[in-house]
């Protein structure tokens, strides 16, 4: 096959030099730095026709990778860019611009690329060269390059996409270094404003992040390469850090250019592999650490001021994915040494757009994220657990606060003690002994037309005699049945408030929930046997009541008929007896008590200087019930709720001025 039956474009390109600029590196410290290789087609038919049809297109070079000895030539496959292998749900996090970062796809979808590690830096000055052919199944070779016409790399010592001035000194461990006077002064120029994102710290508080081509200013910053910018050169995360008292600019246009306002200000410039110290510095404007330097990441962690939790993460990745994303382990060794202690993690995205509930962060096996070229700021709470006898919530709050705390109650926190129950209601027929010695206030003297009263005639008990109650108690009849039955109903009144107040909640605990219910459901029955009937309230049902006292209906009736003669001795109140129809059987099993509403009370000091609405994730409830909050005993606005994945509930609530005690209650 000939050449123009597959035709391809290639960076860099054949009969050309390409400067390829190495950062220096302390001596005996092992380091590779790369270059990139790209093969494009005219488009991407053509790209997925020579993969069906089995070509190979490969690099042949000098270039003195590890395994070969100088001067010895070697091939490298050219490829097209591959995600790798992560399990399904991974979560990623990135801060890269998706608008821009498309401008590459056009390009990607018809390219194949190969990066070639190299030990450069102990090749300053040196030159390899190198040329591309094709490779077919039968084993036939095509050199795409004419005799003479190879291309040429010429190792410079230098920063990848960057020019520096002058005044720049190197260090023995690599890094670059300069003395800054009173004023402002360019330290250098980004060859392309577009490739580049950028962090940045000032003297205290939490980094900002600014896209490409976006100004920015601190006291430390760390540009870190866009994805998209495939150069022969393969750009590194940078680093710049000042002295106190000045101040780092970089403009639209890519200026790099130092304020200071003291004759000994100092400016410190790195590739992020070889910056630890330059980090610590960076990390302690922000009460942070460096958590985790290894060959695929850096993590700084953060506060906010005032505020110990939650953490903030600062994941810039080191390594060169042509892909743009990085595998980010989510374990011990890459957290904050107190997360160990912590008995689950809540790891959200700054924008809260992805929230990810890690169990064991001290696992081997851990949980993974992907990590966008320009890496990523992540929110990590302690996970508080408040466990009921169906439920285990997580609770985990994602703004700057104080400790948050979790307990269950059995009644709703803004609710008193209920009162005791209310005393029985006055019996519907008063006692006699009341009515016979209390005058009527509106009685009229006896007509003289009316016929005296004649004594009744003394009358025959059928039953036998009740004794009497003492002189004192005259007007409380003695063991009247139904008085006896109210005096029971209030007493298991007082026993039943006294249960479900204070003896439930152990109880519970002792012997569990089934046992509880059906005590409780004992003293239901046992108020509804002695709860009083339906009273008469008629004048015939309570003359029809009166033949059942002491003497029948004929003895009554001459009773009320007979003249009143002297004082009348006190007499029994009558029985009222409940007719049958008005008698409910309930059996114990028709009973369904329930049991008081558990409630969840998650308490947490949110920090007057907190500019934030408070944020909180609730994880291992379906459904909230009740869900009501306050901020110092004072009702607050319901948050709005976003529901996410694995059972999760995001509450935003609305900003509170001056911060406060906030306290949020829900129902289970």
């Amino acid at each position: 096959m000939s050449s123009t039956a597959v035709p391809l474009t290639f960076s860099p390109a054949l009969g050309e030099q390409t400067v390829l600029k190495v950062a220096p590196v302390a001596s005996g410290r092992p380091a590779l730095q790369s270059v990139l290789f790209k093969a494009t087609f005219d488009d991407h038919e053509s790209l997925v026709k020579a993969h069906a049809d089995g070509i190979k297109v490969e690099v042949w070079s000098d270039i003195p990778v590890w395994g070969r000895s100088s001067g010895e030539w070697g091939a490298f496959q050219l490829g097209t860019i591959g995600q790798g292998t992560v399990p399904a749900g991974t979560p990623t996090f990135s801060l890269d611009d998706a608008s821009q970062a498309d401008e590459g796809d056009n390009e990607d979808s018809k390219s194949i690329y190969v990066h070639v590690q190299a030990p450069f830096h102990e090749y300053i000055r040196a030159r390899f060269s190198f040329t591309y052919r094709l490779v077919y199944p039968s084993g036939q070779v095509q050199w795409l390059g004419k005799f003479g016409q190879n291309g040429e790399l010429v190792i410079e010592q230098g920063l990848p996409g960057v020019d520096l001035r002058e005044g720049w000194n190197i260090s023995d461990d690599g890094t670059y270094r300069t003395h800054a006077f009173p004023g402002e002064r360019v330290l250098g120029q980004l060859t392309d404003p577009k490739a580049w994102t950028c962090w940045s710290w000032t003297a205290s508080g939490l980094p900002t992040f600014a896209g490409a081509t976006q100004p920015s200013e601190g006291l430390a910053m760390v540009l870190s390469p866009r994805p998209y910018a495939r150069e022969v050169n393969v750009l590194r995360p940078l680093v710049f850090v000042a002295s106190h008292s000045t101040s780092l600019r970089i403009t639209e246009q890519g200026k790099i250019v130092l304020h200071s306002s003291s004759p000994f200000a100092r400016v410190s410039f790195s590739v992020l592999e070889h910056s630890r110290e330059l980090l610590e510095g960076i990390a302690s404007l922000s009460r942070g650490e460096v958590v985790a330097f290894d060959d695929v990441s850096a993590v700084i962690s953060c506060r906010s001021p005032d505020a110990e939790l939650p953490l903030n993460l600062v994941v810039l990745p080191m390594a060169d994915n042509l892909n743009g994303l990085s595998v980010f382990p989510l374990r011990s060794s890459a957290l904050p040494q107190a997360a160990s202690t912590w008995d689950g993690l809540m790891v959200s995205s700054l924008d809260m757009r992805t929230v990810k509930y890690v169990s064991q962060p001290t696992a081997q096996e851990d949980t993974i994220a992907l990590i966008g070229a320009s890496g990523c700021e992540l929110v990590v709470a302690p996970v508080h657990e408040v466990v009921t006898e169906s439920h285990t919530l997580h609770v985990a709050l994602l703004t700057p606060h104080q400790e948050v705390k979790g307990k269950v109650v059995e009644r709703s926190i803004d609710e008193a003690l209920p009162t005791p129950p209310p005393s029985p209601p006055p019996s519907s027929a008063p006692s006699r002994a009341i009515a016979d010695s209390t005058p009527d206030p509106i009685s009229r003297p006896p007509s003289q037309d009316a016929p005296p009263r004649q004594p009744s005639p003394p009358k025959r008990r059928t039953s036998v005699l009740r004794p009497r109650s003492p002189r004192s108690s005259a007007l409380i009849p003695f063991r009247s049945p139904h008085l006896v039955r109210r005096y029971l109903h209030m007493i298991l009144n007082i026993v039943f408030w006294f249960w479900s107040v204070f003896a439930r909640v152990f109880a519970v605990r002792l012997i569990g929930e089934t046992n509880t219910r059906r005590i409780s459901g004992l003293i239901e029955l046992a108020l509804l046997r002695t709860a009083s009937p339906r009273t008469p309230t008629t004048t015939d049902e309570l003359r029809s009541t009166d033949q059942y006292d002491d003497g029948g209906p004929s003895e009554n009736a001459a009773r009320t008929n007979a003249p009143s003669q002297g004082y009348d001795k006190p007499r029994d109140p009558a029985i009222i007896i409940p007719a049958v129809q008005h008698v409910t059987t309930v059996s114990s099993q028709d009973l369904d008590p329930q049991p008081p509403s558990v409630v969840v009370v998650v308490s947490v000091q949110i920090l007057a200087s907190c500019p934030e609405p408070p944020v909180m994730v609730l994880r291992g409830c379906n459904h909230l019930k009740g869900l009501r909050a306050m901020v110092d005993k004072k009702p607050l606005a319901s948050p709005s709720i976003e529901m996410l994945d694995d059972a999760m509930h995001l509450l935003r609530f609305p900003r509170l001025e001056g911060g406060g005690q906030l306290e949020v209650m829900l129902d289970v």
